[in-house]
């Protein structure tokens, strides 16, 4: 489109409405009469009659009859971008009428001019009025047009001709495409819009413009999963889905429901439908101990552990805000008023506290999940890394054992295998703790779940991609080979309470991952989902719809390729998604011997002494000298410690 064509639109349907409707009234007064003058001129093929006093006394009467008839059928107060089948009828009735009252003033005043002319002059009125109705229209349709969304729908069913039509009534959206895989849907239409397969699809998107994929069809199937990613590899795609087909096809949808697809919708897998009996174990009608409630994985046990109605539901965390944000959750769901929900702030490092918690409530399963786990902060935090996810658990396992509780199940991670950085070192005490303590003692089964990332939690690098994402970019990678497992929150949830009910004792368990991701394909896949182009190490000059992946190199403590299992030893259990490991405990004696030294380095805040200690049971993490740690100084060792102390520059702080 031309830059005057585009100035004159804007300018155009920039103007108010008062001076929009002068416009049209300065032009229809001034057609009127010029539609008659064109009258006179197709029926007597001459200029003569311009010279005639009485062409003007008929060219006043129709104009000034055009304007009252016209405004009395309210044609200058509506949008002409708006204009529709019945303004054209109103304008051809106002012609009609204009011409009459001519006609009539002709007789009447005995005006020199052919009876022909009045009806020359009606259709001619009626054509300019109209035409140009239909031309700013047509301008009107070509703006809007210009910021409609073009969409695809893949699924050509019930629930996509409902959403099409739900869509053809909204300005935002315009549907130019159906994809189905069903073979006699092919080549076919609906309602004008072509239907085709995915091979099809592929070329066409490019050719349409399409900017967005519906996705009316069900969304656990993981079929659809790869052929929506398939095609996504090839063009990027903002993909959006409907809450639900039923409320669709009921007519209850509303455009605005339209939710962005969620990356774990597309990388998760089928998912294991939960065996009753495994959740309601240790849950139903006792009373249960939630530690780290207010986080990621604490929040979803919490939400888990309601739909089996326990008797009482404990929520502890060191965060009021998330305990506060997660009470008035729990509050909402329907079990809530049959279940007392006891909500404790407070910190597993405070063993009177948790003390007097195990003293006043009767607890018959505690879930541990109580954890500093930020593997960055942690290695600048290392004395209270250890302090909390160690001694915390100490904690809380030796006065489970001593309260009787029955069974204490505690949230490991994949970074406890062969830990490279204090958060996975920490963890791996702690397991050890859980194996270790228990061993005279049989009142409480302890059981450790271990699994890797989850979709989505605090800190994940899914909502930090997604922020990126949002902002322009860059997204941000450590590394090209960095793999990583993966899992949904509710999926993880559901597992370590199954795991618990399966346990006898002593139990270490490996939840089924499935196979580990690359983390840059999945930065590929966010960037795609939102209709994105992600370019390595894209420099300033990208086009609006790419963004670029930037490598920052690993940090400290960070692994390639995590492991779930120090063996290759893993077995079934009665569950598929669940496996064991045979793991050796520590000696007892060993293990208090270790923890003395540790709670004694924490206190004289030695780090040279912490870190030695930690090294005897894990390999790989931070020496001194390599350490972040932000609170190491000079002074913070004797020279004749094994590992030497480098004086640090600023820059190293």
């Amino acid at each position: 489109m031309s830059g005057s064509k585009q100035n004159f639109r804007a300018w155009l349907f920039g103007l108010d409405r008062r001076k929009k409707r002068f416009l049209q009234i300065s032009f229809d007064g001034l057609v009127a009469p010029i539609a008659l003058l064109l009258a006179f001129f197709m029926r007597l093929e001459t200029t003569d009659y311009l010279f005639q006093l009485d062409t003007y006394i008929g060219a006043l009467i129709a104009m000034v009859t055009t304007l009252a008839v016209f405004a009395a059928q309210g044609l200058f107060n509506n949008l002409t971008r708006h204009i529709s089948i019945e303004t054209a009828y109103s304008i051809a009735i106002g012609s009609a009428v204009s011409c009459a009252v001519l006609l009539s003033g002709i007789l009447l005043l005995e005006l020199e001019m052919p009876r022909s002319v009045p009806l020359i002059y009606a259709t001619l009125l009626c054509t300019f009025a109209t035409g140009v109705r239909l031309f700013i229209r047509a301008l009107g349709q070509s703006m809007t047009k210009e910021k409609l969304e073009n969409v695809a729908i893949y699924g050509a069913g019930e629930a996509g001709i409902q959403l099409m039509e739900a869509l053809r009534k909204n300005p935002n959206y315009r549907v130019r495409l159906f994809i189905d895989e069903n073979r006699e849907l092919n080549g076919k239409n609906i309602g004008g819009v072509p239907i085709s397969n995915l091979d099809q699809a592929k070329k066409k998107i490019k050719k349409l413009d399409i900017e967005t994929l519906l996705l009316a069809i069900p969304r656990d199937i993981d079929a659809t999963r790869r052929r929506v990613f398939d095609m996504l590899s090839d063009h990027p795609l903002k993909v959006k889905t409907i809450p639900s087909i039923s409320s669709l096809i009921s007519g209850g949808f509303e455009i605005a429901q339209l939710k962005d697809i969620k990356i774990e919708d597309l990388l998760g897998r089928e998912p294991v439908q939960p065996n009753p009996d495994l959740m309601a174990k240790t849950i139903a009608e006792k009373t249960v101990l939630v530690t780290g409630a207010g986080g990621s994985i604490g929040s979803e046990l919490c939400r888990q552990i309601i739909l089996w109605k326990p008797r009482k539901l404990i929520l502890l965390d060191v965060s009021e805000f998330a305990i506060y944000t997660l009470c008035e959750e729990l509050k909402q769901h329907p079990s809530s008023y049959t279940i007392d929900l006891i909500p404790l702030i407070g910190s597993v490092q405070d063993r009177p506290f948790i003390e007097k918690v195990f003293d006043r409530f009767a607890v018959d399963t505690t879930y541990h999940a109580a954890a500093y786990k930020h593997v960055p902060l942690m290695e600048q935090n290392v004395m209270q890394c250890i302090a909390n996810n160690v001694f915390g658990t100490f904690n809380m396992a030796e006065l489970a054992i001593g309260a009787k509780v029955k069974h204490f199940i505690f949230v490991s991670t994949d970074k406890a295998v062969n830990p490279t950085n204090f958060m996975g070192a920490s963890k791996r005490l702690a397991e050890i703790i859980c194996q270790t303590l228990p061993t005279k003692k049989k009142d409480t089964c302890f059981s450790i779940v271990r699994f890797g990332n989850v979709l989505g939690s605090s800190g994940s690098v899914v909502p930090l991609f997604k922020k990126q994402i949002e902002t322009g970019g860059p997204i941000t990678l450590t590394h090209l080979d960095v793999t990583r497992y993966f899992m949904t929150i509710p999926e993880a949830a559901q597992l370590v309470i199954q795991a618990g009910s399966i346990a006898q004792g002593g139990d270490v368990f490996v939840l089924d991952m499935g196979k580990p991701i690359k983390i840059v394909d999945l930065a590929k896949r966010m960037a795609t989902l939102s209709g994105l182009w992600p370019i390595l190490n894209g420099g300033e000059r990208l086009k609006d719809d790419e963004i670029a992946i930037a490598v920052s190199g690993l940090r400290p403590g960070e692994k390639l390729f995590e492991e779930l299992a120090y063996h290759a030893n893993l077995v079934g259990t009665i569950h598929p998604r669940i496996n064991t490991t045979a793991e050796t405990p520590m000696k007892r004696d060993k293990l208090q011997e270790l923890l003395t030294a540790a709670r004694d380095a924490i206190r004289d805040s030695d780090h040279q002494k912490l870190y030695q200690i930690i090294a005897k049971v894990t390999d790989g993490v931070s020496d001194l000298a390599e350490s972040s740690d932000v609170f190491i100084g000079r002074g913070d060792a004797e020279p004749d410690k094994i590992v030497p102390l480098p004086l640090r520059n600023k820059t190293q702080r």
